[in-house]
């Protein structure tokens, strides 16, 4: 403004005329004019200057409390991940790319036994001085910083404050936006008392798997303790049965065997169920005839029910096949239980074995019905429900009328099931009962040659056997029934001679006792089969004839080479089908 002022005072000095005056007046007009446009334009400015103000005041305090609402949310988030961490009863930890810690939670302080502060920035070895130096967690560690690799499950054993520490880890990768690894987060969990509790599991494993050998020893001594003798027993007696008697002899011999056969029974009954509950117990599945196994079973009956004056018929559906394939085993030992309870509490009438398709016969693979009819004492219905339950029997009055240990059932009920069968039992109080199972069976198309047993007794007389036995009694029971097919027979008293003698002259036949002094009898079929291989003999016959009939024996026996197995006291006729079977065939 002082500039044009000082402008106008110029041009006033230099008016000399009245033209000057005109112009002059004319040009300070224009010149006062355009002033008072930039006086407008000034002072518009300046309003506008001051409104901007206003509003840049505004936005500066409107920032300024955004600002502070955001560092306080910040702050409230860092506060609740902070509780969140420290909540969190495991070690959680942040690490930089040089493995060096930056974020850690309570549970790490507390484990560490130091401050925050003296964590931050440190290594693993530097807080954890006692590291054990077998760990592999810090090469984990590098190779997540390396290449992103994510590990699970990391345990490791740690010392800290002079204890042994079991650690549970599971370490990541932390990538920075551009996918940048910038670190590594990891959670750890004292896993001690978790540790300390497998090993207790693990010992009390042991215990009992240690407990479970012991019983299977034992039941196996006690198999074979059993046997030997009862075989003596029934032996000799089956034996003097075929000599001239009288007829009060015959009743007391008769007497004696069936004791004996009950014994037999209840050992099997023990065995049996023991080899179930421990799952030693392993079906095995054969081809086999169903007429000629229903026919075996009802002949194990003969003189029990012709005692009693009663009859066991046996019917089965025409349209069944021959010969099928199945647990042939499992099957004889549950009719077997079925009819032996059937003709206990049977005094008058019949029992009867049923056997029927139960569904179409479209298919090789059958679903057959047995049932086993009675017309005894029945059972109350009280009783139904828990018929097949361990241990359970219907009479258990202490004058009790009937015997048997309560298992029958009870094994005939898991024997089915491990079949894929089910078994069931209809009954009423004085009007009998009807005990059935259903159980699928493969039928078989019949391509063996039958079996001959007078066949087999004449081939026997070319035969050259050898029985390895230590028992005396066994040994003339047993020279007694194998001399009246004319075989020419050997005995050694163990394992050692068994083998010298076959070294000497092989045979055509060996029965092997399993359990004897000097070598055993698995040991001596070891060294007969390398024998064979190693002087090129042909392959010799060994069926084990042993008191040791556990199921666990039956595995031993094959393992160790042997073709056969018969347990004591043994049936001849058993003897003659295993000959077939292997001879036979050859």
């Amino acid at each position: 403004m002082q500039k044009i002022i000082q402008q106008l005072s110029n041009q006033i000095a230099r008016i000399n005329e009245v033209e000057d005056i005109t112009r002059l007046k004319l040009e300070m007009q224009e010149e006062l004019s355009r002033l008072a446009m930039e006086v407008d334009i000034i002072d518009f400015k300046l309003q506008r200057a001051l409104k901007d103000k206003n509003v840049v005041n505004s936005l500066l305090t409107k920032t300024s409390e955004d600002l502070k609402r955001a560092l306080q949310k910040q702050e409230n988030q860092a506060e609740m991940l902070n509780i969140l961490l420290d909540t969190i009863p495991a070690l959680v930890y942040f690490k930089d790319s040089d493995l060096r810690y930056q974020v850690v939670n309570k549970a790490f302080i507390e484990f560490s036994g130091f401050a925050r502060t003296a964590v931050i920035g440190k290594t693993l070895k530097e807080v954890f001085h006692h590291y054990l130096p077998e760990g592999r967690y810090l090469a984990l560690e590098k190779q997540v910083i390396k290449d992103g690799s994510f590990f699970y499950n990391v345990e490791e054993l740690v010392e800290q404050n002079e204890k042994k520490i079991w650690v549970h880890t599971n370490i990541a990768p932390v990538r920075s936006k551009e996918g940048k690894i910038i670190g590594l987060i990891g959670i750890s969990w004292d896993i001690s008392s978790q540790k300390s509790y497998e090993q207790q599991l693990r010992h009390a494993r042991d215990m009992a798997e240690e407990g479970v050998r012991i019983k299977d020893q034992f039941l196996t001594n006690m198999s074979h303790e059993i046997r030997t003798p009862l075989n003596g027993i029934i032996g000799m007696a089956e034996i003097l049965r075929q000599t001239s008697l009288q007829k009060n002899q015959k009743d007391y011999l008769t007497s004696l065997l069936n004791s004996a056969q009950h014994l037999m029974g209840l050992i099997e009954d023990v065995f049996e169920f023991s080899a179930i509950e421990t799952g030693k117990y392993k079906p095995e599945e054969d081809k086999f005839s169903l007429t000629k196994l229903l026919d075996q079973v009802k002949e194990e009956f003969k003189n029990e029910t012709d005692n009693k004056g009663i009859k066991i018929q046996v019917n089965i559906d025409k349209r069944l096949p021959q010969l099928f394939i199945g647990d042939k085993g499992s099957l004889r030992i549950v009719l077997r239980n079925l009819l032996s309870n059937a003709i206990k509490f049977t005094h008058e009438g019949h029992v009867a074995l049923i056997v029927k398709p139960e569904k179409s016969l479209k298919n090789s693979r059958l679903t057959i019905r047995f049932e086993v009819k009675d017309t005894g004492i029945g059972i109350k219905d009280v009783y139904i429900n828990k018929i097949f339950e361990s241990f359970s029997q219907v009479d258990i009055s202490t004058t009790k009328n009937y015997q048997g240990t309560g298992l029958g059932l009870a094994i005939s009920k898991r024997l089915v099931e491990i079949m894929k069968g089910k078994i069931g039992v209809q009954s009423a109080e004085g009007k009998g009962s009807v005990f059935w199972f259903v159980i699928p069976l493969k039928a078989e198309i019949p391509e063996e040659e039958a079996f001959d047993e007078s066949r087999i007794i004449e081939l026997l007389k070319e035969f050259r056997i050898l029985m390895v036995e230590d028992n005396l009694i066994n040994q003339k029971i047993s020279k007694v029934i194998l001399e009246k097919s004319g075989c020419k027979l050997d005995v050694a008293n163990n394992g050692k001679e068994g083998l010298e003698k076959y070294k000497e002259n092989p045979y055509d036949l060996i029965l092997m006792d399993i359990q004897m002094p000097v070598m055993d009898g698995l040991e001596a079929t070891r060294q007969i089969r390398q024998f064979e291989k190693k002087q090129g003999e042909r392959h010799a016959f060994i069926v084990a004839l042993t008191a040791n009939a556990m199921e666990s024996d039956r595995e031993k026996a094959k393992e160790s080479g042997m073709d056969g197995f018969i347990a004591k006291p043994f049936n001849p006729k058993e003897l003659l089908k295993i000959l077939h079977d292997f001879i036979i065939k050859e």
